[in-house]
C-alpha cells in the first residue's frame, strides 16, 4: 500500500468515527515525517517557556499521545529521562494509543471520567474537545502568554475556541511547493519561481497547453491553500462568521481566478478533469503542486529526479498554506492540573522541540526556524518557513460539516458551472449556520 492510499484510509477512518461519536469533527490531518531525519543538538540549557526545575508538588500525571514507533521510543528514551531528571517529583506516564481510535477513545473517556491529564490531540477536534467541556481553557495559566507569543500563529489558531485558547500547538506541519526542476526549465524557469505570476506567465507561454500545476480534489485540505493564495477568505478573523468574507468580492476573485487558470490549462484538479495525480505526475508532466512534508520522506531519491522543495509562490506579493497537525491540552477532569501544566511548558521549550524535530516532528517554536538544525536541512527548513504563512482550517464542533459545505459549494461550481457569487453567499449562510452552534 502506497503512502496516498494509507493517508486516505486514515482519513476515512477519522471521519466515520467523528460521524458516530460527535457529528462535530474531521478526519485527522496527515502527520507523516519530512525527509531525512537526524539528531538535533538539543543541548542542555532551559528556555523562557521551560519552568523553573525541582520546584513542582509530588504527582503523577498520564499522557495520551498517537506518536509512531520511532518517535514513541525517542520521546521515552531521551524526552521522558530528561524531564525525570529535571522534576523528579513528577511522574509522567506516557500512553501511546492506536490512532485510528483515539478521538473515539477521548469521547468515551469524557462520558466515564477516565480521562488522561495531558494529551496531544489533532488540531481539528481541540475545539469539539472544549465544547464538550472536557479540556480546560489554558490563557489564565501562569506563563501562558510567553508561550503564546513564543509559538506560530497558524498552529496556535487552532486551539481558539469562543475567545479562550483551549490548548497550544505541540507539533505542525503544512503544504509547501513541490517543484520538478526538469519541467520548470522546460519552461524556461531555471530556479523556483519566487511569484505566480511569473510561473503562469511561464505556462501559458511554454506550456504546450499541457496542465503543469495540479491538486488532488476539491477539499478544504487540498483547495484551502489555492483559495487563501489567490486572495480568498473564509470568515472572520475569530472563526465567528462566514457570510461577508466566503461571499465577499476577494473570494468570489479568488474562485473565478482558479476557473480561469483550469480554463487556460494551468491548474488541474484530479479528480474534476480526471488527471494524472500529483504524486505520480510530479516526475514527469507537472511542474508543482502543494503537499506536505510527508512527500519527500516517501520519496528519499527526489534529489535525483530534480525534485525540490519550495515554498509556495506568491501572489499579489504573499504566500499561503493549510496548517496540520497536533495539539496539547489539559483534561478538566484532571486531578493534577498543576503538574500537567508543568509537563506542557517543558514540551513547548525550543530543546525539547529541538529534540522531537530529530524524529521528524516538526516544531512549533519561532525561534526554531532561526536554529542551524533547521537551516541546514533542505526540508525542514522549507516548510518551517512556510508555516508563516500558513492558515488554520475554521476550528469549530462543527467542523465535518463545514467541510462539507465547502466541498458541495466547490463541485457545484468546478463541475457544474454554478454562478460563483450565488454559491458562495449560499455556503457562507450554511456556515454561519454551524458557526453558531
Amino acid at each position: 500500500m502506497n503512502m496516498k492510499r494509507t493517508l486516505c484510509i486514515a482519513c476515512l477512518l477519522g471521519f466515520i468515527l467523528s460521524l458516530a461519536f460527535m457529528g462535530c469533527a474531521s478526519p485527522a490531518s496527515p502527520s507523516e515525517n519530512p525527509s531525512t531525519a537526524k539528531p538535533a543538538d538539543s543541548g542542555s540549557g532551559q528556555t523562557s517557556s521551560d519552568p523553573a526545575s525541582g520546584d513542582a508538588s509530588p504527582a503523577k500525571i498520564t499522557y495520551w499521545h498517537t506518536y509512531g514507533d520511532a518517535e514513541d521510543e525517542y520521546f521515552k528514551e531521551s524526552v521522558l529521562p530528561l524531564f525525570n531528571g529535571r522534576y523528579p517529583e513528577i511522574e509522567v506516564e506516557s500512553v501511546r494509543q492506536d490512532g485510528g481510535q483515539f478521538h473515539q477513545m477521548i469521547v468515551m473517556a469524557f462520558g466515564t471520567g477516565q480521562v488522561p491529564d495531558v494529551a496531544r490531540v489533532d488540531i481539528v477536534n481541540t475545539a469539539a474537545y472544549a465544547a464538550q467541556g472536557g479540556i480546560m481553557a489554558l490563557d489564565g495559566l501562569p506563563g501562558f502568554g510567553a508561550l503564546k507569543d513564543n509559538v506560530l500563529s497558524g498552529p496556535l489558531s487552532t486551539n481558539l475556541f469562543r475567545g479562550d485558547y483551549y490548548g497550544l500547538p505541540l507539533n505542525t506541519n503544512c503544504k509547501a511547493a513541490v517543484m520538478n526542476m526538469n519541467v520548470m526549465n522546460g519552461l524556461g524557469l531555471s530556479e523556483p519561481p519566487a511569484t505566480m505570476e511569473a510561473f503562469i506567465d511561464a505556462v501559458k507561454l511554454n506550456g504546450d497547453g499541457e496542465f503543469k500545476l495540479n491538486v488532488s480534489g476539491v477539499g478544504d485540505w487540498d483547495l484551502y491553500p489555492y483559495f487563501w493564495l489567490f486572495g480568498g477568505v473564509l470568515t472572520d478573523d475569530g472563526f465567528t462568521k462566514a457570510s461577508g468574507y466566503l461571499d465577499g468580492a476577494s473570494s468570489v476573485a479568488a474562485i473565478d481566478k482558479l476557473l480561469e487558470l483550469n480554463r487556460d490549462k494551468v491548474f488541474t484538479i484530479r479528480d474534476v478533469d480526471g488527471t494524472v495525480d500529483a504524486w505520480d505526475g510530479i516526475r514527469s508532466e507537472y511542474a508543482m503542486f502543494f503537499e506536505g512534508p510527508w512527500y519527500f520522506g516517501a520519496n528519499r531519491d527526489f534529489s535525483e529526479s530534480n525534485i525540490v522543495p519550495a515554498l509556495v509562490p506568491s501572489y499579489n506579493g504573499k504566500s499561503a498554506s493549510v496548517v496540520g497537525g497536533e495539539n496539547i491540552v489539559i483534561f478538566e477532569q484532571s486531578g493534577e492540573k498543576d503538574a500537567a501544566w508543568i509537563f506542557t511548558q517543558f514540551l513547548l521549550s525550543e530543546e525539547v522541540q529541538l529534540m522531537m524535530l530529530s524524529v521528524g516532528q516538526l516544531p512549533v517554536i519561532k525561534s526554531a526556524i532561526d536554529s542551524e538544525v533547521v537551516k541546514d536541512d533542505a526540508v525542514w527548513s522549507v516548510y518551517l518557513k512556510q508555516l508563516e504563512s500558513a492558515n488554520a482550517r475554521i476550528p469549530s464542533t462543527q467542523h465535518s460539516t463545514i467541510g462539507q459545505i465547502w466541498s458541495d459549494a466547490m463541485i457545484s461550481i468546478f463541475t457544474s458551472g454554478a454562478d460563483v457569487q450565488a454559491t458562495l453567499t449560499a455556503a457562507a449562510a450554511q456556515m454561519d449556520g454551524e458557526l453558531s452552534k
